[in-house]
């Protein structure tokens, strides 16, 4: 990739015992883990990073002023000592300085100022990517050529995630880890990605995942409850939800969409990801990176009021343990109470997260985490339509349950990292995670159509779920030269496993009218009881290979174990066991640098996803689906990555699909296909200087291709949906320190399977912010400003046909030191 840099000046560039002994899948989890840290003898690749410097990029941090004190010393040392005097993130490989001393800086001068300074005599170049980070490459002295640089574990007061967000101030960014095993540039990727940002999460006052998922690009959210709301992309539910890369328990009936007061960024990558996620939909990957502890004493607070007596109250604290930052910690507290614009409903959220990280030496780095959620609800599940399917036209306050809904999550979970640099061109990480689930809800829920006089069948389900999972996953990258490039390897293993406990009933209540929130109380017998253990273990390979200056390729495949049991805790049965062995699921891409600020890109990727609980006429069970699709897009990266640009054309062919025996209709048979296109297309980042935005299109159009009527399948999604957001600064006079911002959501019309069908709709949203001082800000959100009525979600005649939210404000006082 082309890049124009600075002057050139340097050389750069007990429990788990417990765990294992209890459950079936013990000697699985054994092999698995083995393998994995096995896996960490081979060696592998680091990534390259660059992308083009320009003087609109300059503009921010590297003409900011600052005042320097740094020493002669060895150049390490002295690029520590620049970060952390100026809070700018430095991309260096550490290996490729250890020999290099630095000059003297002292006095106050601009950032770049400084750098050229402290680099003077090396053969090291730097380039400010962003407002907020600079990178180091080396000159080659022979023929003065640039040697692209590496991009490694450093960064300014935040040394255990160099391609965190928080503090840059931006709505995008250049790097990612998901979909790639490490931080890559995200044009290096030959797949759609977009990242919610920390500011995007703190300006439009995101504070669940399904809150960011409604302004991403290619996602639809299935509105719910807060934490309960399915979330789809290109005609899927969403079923790969990671965090820091390792497989999350996740189900949105069971309200595992967490709070994102723990997290930096979310990152998604769109279509199938058998690569690097196994077995799943063909949907998307979530990856929700954990905040890390930073190396100097910081913090947040921030309390909140809004409609519906909206109670919000935060804090976030780093402490450093040891005198140089080495050692350190983190914790966040988070408390949301609210009610909501439908009667009755309420929804309350507890969270508390902490995180130890070590750099153990030079080339280790070590993180321990752990958090507790607690999720206390008064759910609803919506409106029926009448008979015919036409929707209600009632308040969208109306309530339809029972005054005893009820519904609690608990959510425990341990994380670990780790992560070595073997050597200048090898590093590894291993990741676990394991998570406890209790769930309990009971509630009234229509499962009739209303009737003329708005009467409906009304039933009582009473569901408890209890899950453990442990998942785990180790690589390797390495890098060598081949054909004249350096070329990059990945070799890793996963495993995962989770066993969980599920009872309930479903008791008729009677027919009862919509409006009639006061229903009788049943006292449920539970009459199903089951239990499901499945464990997945994968072994993956990719190969980066640059065979010209502007086109890079990446081969790639996983194969994959997967075993399904289901036990009838009545009868003491086997409903169900389903075992996968070796199933192959390859990866193709490649990359093209047209220019410096545009690449194009081709992919192939697959996934497959088991069918449990399908069988045929005979007994057999019937083969997995699999997901394939063909990709084609441009990304490009602007201002020095300030701004980002992003067009995807695709084609998923979801394969294999049981589908009704016509010949025996109690059985399947595997026939059915889905074909899904699209076109997806987003701008992010700063457009001019103190204006940033965000915009994106979503186009879907899916087809049951075996069916005569080509409209006969619905995935729940418009064919065409917009969404929006800006937010410009002020920096001079009287205005000084205020910001306002906004943004629109389009959805076209849309349908379930082509029954219920709901109008299409506009969202206006707003934002007013001030900085009262360096440390104090206020700031008030606006949602639905126009008072839209529209139905967000709709689906059978019987249930889940929401409204969406009515207007409403949040009033966020936030300080920070």
């Amino acid at each position: 990739m082309a890049s124009t840099w600075g002057k050139p000046v340097a050389q750069h560039a007990g429990m788990i015992g417990d765990f294992v002994g209890k459950h079936r899948f013990a000697k699985q989890l054994l092999a698995g883990t083995a393998i994995s840290f096995a896996a960490l003898m081979i060696a592998a690749p680091t990534n390259a990073f660059a992308t083009e410097l320009t003087t609109h990029s300059e503009i921010a941090q590297a003409s900011a002023v600052f005042d320097f004190n740094i020493g002669v010393q060895s150049l390490n040392n002295a690029l520590l000592d620049f970060a952390q005097q100026t809070g700018i993130q430095v991309f260096y490989d550490t290996a490729q300085i250890e020999n290099l001393t630095s000059t003297a800086v002292t006095g106050r001068m601009q950032a770049a100022t400084a750098l050229e300074q402290l680099l003077d005599g090396s053969n090291v170049t730097y380039r400010f990517s962003n407002e907020n980070s600079v990178t180091l490459a080396i000159i080659n002295a022979a023929d003065d050529t640039l040697v692209d640089p590496v991009l490694v574990e450093a960064q300014a007061n935040n040394p255990g995630d160099p391609a965190a967000t928080e503090g840059t101030n931006s709505l995008t960014t250049t790097v990612a880890s998901v979909g790639s095993k490490g931080n890559e540039t995200i044009r290096e990727l030959p797949q759609s990605v977009s990242v919610v940002t920390a500011k995007r999460i703190e300006d439009q006052n995101f504070q669940y995942l399904d809150d960011a998922m409604r302004y991403t690009t290619g996602v639809q959210v299935l509105t719910n409850n807060n934490g309960r709301s399915s979330i789809y992309s290109r005609g899927y539910e969403i079923d790969n939800v990671q965090t820091n890369g390792v497989p999350a328990p996740y189900s949105s009936l069971d309200g595992t969409s967490p709070n994102l007061a723990m997290y930096d960024r979310i990152e998604v990558l769109r279509g199938p990801a058998g690569l690097y996620g196994g077995s799943g939909e063909p949907s998307a990957t979530i990856n929700l990176v954990r905040k890390q502890a930073r190396d100097e004493l910081s913090g947040s607070a921030s309390v909140g009021y809004g409609s519906w007596n909206h109670y919000s109250g935060q804090g976030d604290v780093s402490v450093p343990l040891t005198e140089d930052g080495s050692v350190r910690a983190r914790a966040v507290l988070s408390a949301d109470y609210r009610e909501s614009f439908v009667d009755v409903v309420e929804n309350n959220n507890e969270l508390g997260y902490g995180t130890l990280d070590i750099d153990v030496n030079d080339d280790t780095f070590l993180s321990v985490g752990l958090s507790h959620e607690h999720k206390d609800m008064v759910p609803s599940n919506a409106l029926p339509t009448f008979n015919d399917n036409t929707l209600l036209d009632v308040s969208t306050s109306t309530f339809v349950g029972a005054k005893w809904n009820t519904f609690d999550n608990t959510s425990d979970d341990v994380y670990l990292d780790l992560k070595h640099q073997f050597s200048s061109d090898t590093e590894g990480k291993i990741s676990a995670r394991y998570s406890v689930r209790n769930v309990n809800m009971k509630y009234a829920y229509t499962r009739s159509a209303a009737a003329a006089d708005y009467t409906a069948q009304f039933y009582a389900l009473d569901r408890h779920v209890d899950e453990d999972a442990f998942s785990t996953d180790a690589y390797l990258n390495h890098d060598f030269d081949m054909l004249g490039y350096t070329q990059t390897v990945t070799v890793g293993s996963d495993f995962r496993y989770s066993n969980q406990d599920l009872a309930y009933s479903n008791q008729l209540l009677g027919s009862y009218s919509i409006f009639n929130n006061d229903l009788p109380e049943p006292n449920n017998a539970i009459t199903n009881s089951q239990t499901t253990e499945s464990s997945q273990f994968g072994t993956y390979g990719k190969i980066k290979l640059q065979t010209f200056d502007d086109v890079t390729f990446s081969f790639g495949g996983r194969s994959s174990w997967y075993n399904s049991i289901v036990t009838n805790n009545l009868t003491g049965a086997d409903t169900s066991n389903v075992t996968e062995d070796a199933v192959f699921v390859p990866f193709a891409g490649v990359v093209y640098d047209v220019t410096d600020d545009f690449s194009t890109y081709f992919s192939y990727t697959s996934i497959f996803e088991p069918q449990n609980t399908t069988t045929t006429v005979n007994g057999e069970q019937i083969e997995p689906r699999t997901g394939k699709q063909y990709e084609v897009g441009l990304k490009g990266e602007h201002f020095g990555g300030l701004m980002n640009t992003h067009l995807s054309l695709f084609q998923i062919e979801d394969q294999n699909r049981a589908a009704q025996d016509p010949s025996n209709t109690s059985f399947s048979i595997a026939s059915g296909e889905i074909r899904t296109r699209g076109v997806e297309a987003e701008i992010s980042g700063e457009i001019f200087e103190n204006l940033q935005g965000f915009l994106s299109y979503t186009y879907l159009d899916s087809k049951d291709i075996d069916q005569s009527d080509s409209d006969s399948y619905s995935s729940y999604a418009p064919k065409h949906y917009v969404t929006s957001w800006a937010d410009y600064s002020f920096d001079q006079g009287n205005l000084d320190g205020l910001s306002i911002g906004g943004g629109v959501t389009w959805s076209d019309h849309f349908s379930y399977n082509n029954g219920v069908k709901a109008s299409s709709y506009t969202v206006v949203d707003g934002r007013i912010g001030y900085e009262i001082n360096d440390n104090l800000a206020l700031a008030l959100n606006a949602n639905n400003i126009l008072d839209e009525k529209y139905y967000s979600r709709v689906a059978t005649f019987r249930t889940f046909n929401f409204y969406g939210p009515s207007r409403s404000f949040f009033l966020n006082l936030t300080g920070k030191f």
